[in-house]
């Protein structure tokens, strides 16, 4: 059994998130936490001391009964937990997350009251702070088909692609794709014989990819061409996660709900 964390705030239930709950309830049972923030409306937030003047909207009911339904019907176990917005710090998700094994978010409704362009600040203060990993879903979401895995040789993302393998092993069997985006005339993959190993052990379909173009102009499309993906990705700390997943790009996977994306650092 998994421990989820499902994240709400005000009216902004989503759907998606709790469709990929559900598809994995076939794999594996999940207990999962419902935490649910007031909404907060800012007209103008620039002087800190600004966020003791928001206005503070109430917790909708409907979220929190529509949660509770939908895990009762799935008979999925749960809790719920209501918190006041101001309460989303980063020192409450360092704690929450500590004892999860993931969380799951929408691509689109986390925060849209106050910044519908996504990824906005709420949810990128949530990859920073995050200590387990984080599953950022669109609100179409379909099942999941295929992997791609952003690779660099990195710790960070090596971390994220074993996370998959303990978090949703279901996934290893999927055809898989490891890429590593640079635009150099070398076909040299960093750590590519471990890599290889690595890979063989843990993944029944999985191919090694060097991809010589610009991410910017061609990934998005790329990734279309692929069915249903869920793309792991190493840590949002990092300015540039590798030559592939730069934030620019995450940002992009994120703003056009192009597929689901693992991040775990």
């Amino acid at each position: 059994m998994k421990k989820v964390i499902f994240v709400c705030d005000g009216e902004n239930y989503s759907h998606g998130a709790f469709e990929f709950i559900k598809q994995n309830q076939k794999y594996e049972q999940s207990f999962v936490k419902g935490i649910f923030f007031s909404a907060i409306d800012i007209v103008e937030a620039v002087v800190p001391d600004f966020w003791e003047e928001v206005s503070i909207n109430g917790i909708t009911s409907m979220a929190v009964e529509r949660f509770v339904n939908q895990c009762r019907n799935n008979q999925i176990a749960f809790s719920v937990e209501e918190k006041h917005a101001l309460s989303w710090s980063k020192v409450f998700w360092q704690k929450e997350s500590r004892f999860a094994d993931y969380i799951v978010l929408s691509q689109k409704m986390v925060g849209k009251n106050i910044d519908s362009k996504q990824p906005n600040a709420f949810m990128k203060e949530l990859f920073r702070w995050a200590e387990c990993p984080i599953l950022v879903v669109p609100e179409n979401i379909k099942n999941i088909e295929s992997l791609i895995a952003t690779y660099d040789g990195s710790g960070e993302c090596m971390h994220a692609i074993k996370e998959l393998t303990k978090i949703f092993p279901q996934y290893c069997s999927l055809p898989a794709s490891f890429v590593y985006v640079k635009e150099e005339d070398s076909e040299d993959i960093p750590q590519s014989t471990l890599l290889q190993e690595f890979v063989e052990i843990h993944f029944k379909k999985a191919i090694i990819q060097k991809l010589r173009w610009d991410y910017k102009k061609l990934f998005s499309t790329w990734i279309e061409c692929h069915k249903n993906p869920l793309i792991i990705a190493g840590s949002y700390n990092r300015s540039v996660i590798s030559y592939l997943l730069k934030t620019s790009f995450s940002d992009l996977i994120v703003r056009d709900q192009i597929a689901p994306v693992l991040i775990a650092h």
